[in-house]
């Protein structure tokens, strides 16, 4: 019983302190987490890298690897979670036989986080708690299924099988662009957008709507919750009564793409 009233008080302590708990025990886990496990819907974010940097206040944080040339992953979000417990520790030799596909797929853009650091914040925040659902229930099963739902949805084929290429003088319609994804993703995503120094609207991020079970879809309530409320990342959504410019990546300047 003294075991159990332990594993409690620390795990309170998690819960409203921040404290980063690295013990363990799935009770530690099942305590803190209890709060966290009643979402039902995800959000697989896509980026591109080539407009990603526009959006940073400090530019010369920004670097892209020659190596990235396709759409990445932003995060794999559950919604509508609260904070979620620190108490289920991520190692670096939890990801080692599927990390050169993580550096491929999910890099860091900041030059001052390490690959694995940023992995790591993305387990703490959202990976915890998508950890309720059995498919996903470790950290390398969770990196794995972001992997596997980036490659399903194959955003780069999509878009170069449509003719829509990036460029720094042709823009697109906003409805030239859904009626592209429409028959992939139906109405379960979002558009986001940054605006850089010239003013124009330039796309930056697919967020795509997925059920608890990562089947595509999400209920019409959570889909405005995500839209109004819990807008992660960079940009805003991309305006429908403006034009939208996809930008190649500029490797020398990607905080400035098409100066």
């Amino acid at each position: 019983m003294i075991y159990y009233q332990h594993i409690f008080v620390v795990c309170t302590a998690v819960l409203f302190t921040g404290w980063v708990f690295t013990y363990d025990e799935p009770q530690c886990y099942e305590t803190a987490m209890r709060h966290s496990c009643n979402w039902t819907c995800m959000r697989l974010t896509l980026q591109w890298p080539g407009s990603f940097c526009i959006s940073l206040n400090k530019k010369n944080i920004c670097s892209i690897p020659q190596t990235i040339q396709n759409w990445t992953i932003h995060g794999l979000w559950p919604q509508k979670t609260g904070h979620c417990c620190d108490c289920w520790p991520i190692f670096h030799s939890h990801l080692q036989d599927i990390e050169a596909e993580l550096s491929h797929l999910w890099p860091s853009f900041v030059k001052a986080k390490n690959y694995f650091l940023f992995w790591k914040e993305e387990w703490i925040k959202h990976g915890t708690c998508a950890g309720c659902e059995e498919t996903l229930g470790s950290p390398v099963h969770y990196f794995q299924a972001a992997i596997k739902l980036r490659k399903l949805y194959d955003i780069d084929s999509v878009l170069k099988n449509s003719g829509i290429q990036t460029s720094c003088d042709v823009s697109y319609k906003y409805k030239e662009i859904c009626a592209v994804l429409d028959p992939w993703f139906g109405s379960n995503y979002d558009l986001q957008c940054v605006t850089d120094k010239k003013g124009r609207e330039v796309w930056v991020q697919l967020k795509i709507s997925l059920f608890r079970n990562q089947t595509l879809g999400c209920h019409k309530e959570e889909q405005l919750f995500n839209n109004t409320v819990r807008m992660q990342g960079p940009g805003h959504p991309c305006p429908k009564n403006e034009t939208i410019f996809y930008f190649p990546i500029n490797y020398e300047q990607p905080y400035d793409p098409c100066n």
